[in-house]
Formats: C-alpha cells, sequence, structure tokens
C-alpha cells in the first residue's frame, strides 16, 4: 500500500505523538508491504530544510526514509495523474484545483500501481477507482 505524508510522519515517523489516529493507522500498516510516492518523499525531504532542523533531526527522517520505498514516477503515473485530475473536474471534485496537485501525484501513484493508499486526508474520498484505507477501517482488520 501506498502511505500519504500525514500518516507517513505520524504513524512510521512518530511525529505528532497525540493524534489519535495513529494506533489505528498502525493497525492497518501491520503486516503489509508499505511505500510512498515520489511526491511524499519530496515533502518530507523538505520539512528539514523549511524549518531548520538540526543535523541530528535531519538524520533520522532520513535513516526512516530510506527503510521506505518509493515508488517511481513512471509515464503510467504520468498518465493517471492527468487522467485523475480530468475526471475530478469533470466530476467536481477538489483534486483537480491546483491547490491539490501534490495530492494528486500520491493518489495517481496509488491507481497506477494499483495499490489502495492509507491517508487521514479527506481530499481522496470519492475518487473513482481509487482505494483509500483511513482511521474507519483500522477498526475492521
Amino acid at each position: 500500500m501506498i502511505v500519504d505524508t500525514d500518516v507517513w510522519s505520524r504513524a512510521v515517523l512518530a511525529m505528532h505523538q497525540g493524534d489519535p489516529r495513529v494506533a489505528s493507522w498502525r493497525r492497518l500498516l501491520l503486516g503489509r508491504s508499505v511505500f510512498i510516492a515520489a511526491q511524499t518523499e519530496a515533502e518530507l525531504r523538505f520539512w528539514p530544510l523549511w524549518r531548520g532542523w538540526s543535523a541530528a533531526r535531519s538524520q533520522l527522517l532520513f535513516d526512516a526514509l530510506g527503510k521506505t520505498p518509493t515508488l517511481p514516477v513512471t509515464p503510467s503515473v504520468i498518465q493517471r495523474y492527468a487522467e485523475l485530475r480530468a475526471s475530478c473536474r469533470l466530476l467536481g471534485h477538489p483534486m483537480h484545483e491546483k491547490i491539490h496537485a501534490g495530492d494528486a501525484w500520491v493518489a495517481a501513484t496509488a491507481l497506477a500501481y494499483g495499490v489502495p493508499l492509507i491517508a487521514g486526508d479527506r481530499i481522496y474520498r470519492d475518487i473513482p477507482g481509487l482505494t483509500v484505507l483511513g482511521d474507519d477501517d483500522a477498526s475492521r482488520h
């Protein structure tokens, strides 16, 4: 499965430890192959630069990233991205808006690789063909 940035940072990296969703996300991740999209890795690598993290804290992030494979952007991902934004525009789904371009790359990666996405951000809901797992699904697994 592909893990969105919010879930990865909280459930894998253990940031924001007070988030009540973390336990359910960890149950969903248990025993599954976990990947991230290139967009997620780029966002995570941006954080230390933007927030002025220390070298030691940045290294913890990079070490954790090294244990989570990043799925490459392929021609199929690019095509899925274009199709996703176009279909969302026609459906009136906000994913087509420029502000959600990063999320659209994550969704397109999941669609292109044919794997579910685990995310806490509701922007991914109701996208045709995208299987999204989140807080509500963890109680069933």
